[in-house]
């Protein structure tokens, strides 16, 4: 048995290492995507100001494009409040509804202690199971 566990052991730490290589080698290849749309976005912003500054003095064409982001900005940021406060109101609505469902258990609980408590001995025991397997451990929010 000891020389099953030592190989399960090797078979697991062997896909863990290939995974970890895997992610690592796909990290890299994200990271220099990102790089290089980073330096495409840059290289496109600086044309777009060259060209502003063919039509309006060079001041004003910064300011517009100065002001285009603040104004793209704050569009993501009232789009991340939206989001934010959607998830509060999922999480509110789930928890609500444990609530509810564990209210609804206990209560079937207690009227089966009353009329047979050898069955109730089971009940705590699913019950017990249940509340540990539907409780989803609390994180943070933000």
């Amino acid at each position: 048995m000891g020389s099953l566990g030592a190989l399960l052991s090797t078979l697991i730490m062997t896909d863990v290492g290939a995974t970890v290589s895997r992610y690592k080698r796909n990290g890299i290849y994200w990271l220099i995507a990102g790089f290089l749309f980073l330096n495409a976005y840059i290289f496109a912003v600086i044309a777009g100001a060259l060209y502003l500054a063919t039509l309006y003095p060079p001041v004003v064409a910064a300011a517009l494009v100065a002001g285009a982001f603040v104004i793209l900005g704050i569009i993501v940021l009232c789009i991340l409040a939206y989001v934010r406060a959607r998830d509060r109101r999922i999480l509110l609505e789930n928890r609500r509804q444990s609530q509810l469902q564990t209210g609804l258990i206990a209560a079937t609980a207690l009227s089966l202690v009353r009329q047979q408590p050898l069955l109730a001995a089971g009940v705590a025991v699913a019950l017990g199971a249940f509340l540990g397997l539907t409780r989803k451990k609390s994180g943070s929010e933000d």
